[in-house]
């Protein structure tokens, strides 16, 4: 899954592609304010899932996705982010709005010590980021170390992919587009290994500039192909075609998806 993902591109995803995205990532989900994050605590929340006791932990915390809308309803947040840009802005707005119930351990998560975190969060949740892990299933078995409670996957389930691939076959030609590990794969993978998955969809939407989209695409192509002038006209020609008085809004659709690490399925 990992392999296929990169196999197109030119570069990784390193740390500095997400510092560069800091900003494009706070500003679409501070245009809606966090109603993303708000709605996966929200469905998490009726079931128990989730309190205002609660411990959590987020792997890949990007711009405070979680981290704002989340330590507004439980007892402390951990954002574990690397990205030097994302940790700027999540010290940003969580200074706008108040909060100080979260810390942020600034590394990868891969180099996170989970042997002394062991049992330390009600709740472990990481979202659209165990695509980038070639071993995702080790990865889920670290997240579940540090549960003292339940641990959540959050993937997108459908959406407006019909524009990103049009895009995309038009810059890149015949190049096969990027598939990341959406719900069903993830839930395959926990069902497989023994785990019994909950799920529950919740809908979303993102409202964004074209300036910033721009910018969104030209980082995003960058690692696939050189951004030659040819290659912009036709991003900023795609964008203004679907235009609305220069925002974009984009509907789609993201599974929640947890699990409790203590329970396996028989057989």
């Amino acid at each position: 899954m990992y392999d296929n993902l990169i196999r197109a591109s030119l570069n990784d995803y390193s740390v500095e592609h997400w510092t560069a995205r800091a900003e494009d990532y706070s500003e679409f989900r501070r245009t809606d304010e966090y109603a993303y994050g708000t709605s996966v605590h929200d469905a998490l929340a009726a079931h128990g899932i989730v309190g205002p006791s609660s411990r959590v932990l987020e792997v890949g915390s990007g711009p405070g996705t979680f981290v704002i809308p989340f330590a507004k309803r439980v007892a402390h947040m951990t954002a574990v982010e690397p990205a030097e840009g994302m940790i700027r802005v999540i010290q940003r707005d969580t200074a706008e709005t108040a909060i100080a119930n979260y810390d942020i351990i600034s590394k990868i998560w891969q180099e996170v010590d989970t042997g002394s975190l062991r049992g330390s969060y009600d709740l472990v949740i990481t979202s659209t980021v165990i695509w980038m892990f070639r071993d995702i299933l080790q990865q889920i078995g670290r997240m579940e170390e540090i549960a003292g409670g339940y641990c959540c996957v959050v993937e997108g389930a459908g959406g407006s992919k019909g524009f990103e691939k049009n895009l995309w076959h038009s810059i890149m030609g015949e190049t096969p587009y990027p598939a990341y590990a959406g719900y069903p794969i993830i839930y395959n993978i926990l069902y497989q290994n023994g785990r019994i998955p909950q799920v529950r969809m919740i809908d979303a939407r993102t409202v964004r500039s074209f300036d910033m989209l721009m910018n969104v695409y030209r980082i995003f192509y960058s690692l696939y192909t050189e951004v030659r002038p040819e290659v912009e006209e036709k991003i900023r020609s795609a964008l203004q075609a679907e235009s609305r008085s220069g925002l974009h809004e984009r509907n789609y659709r993201a599974a929640v998806v947890w699990w409790d690490p203590k329970e396996r399925r028989e057989g």
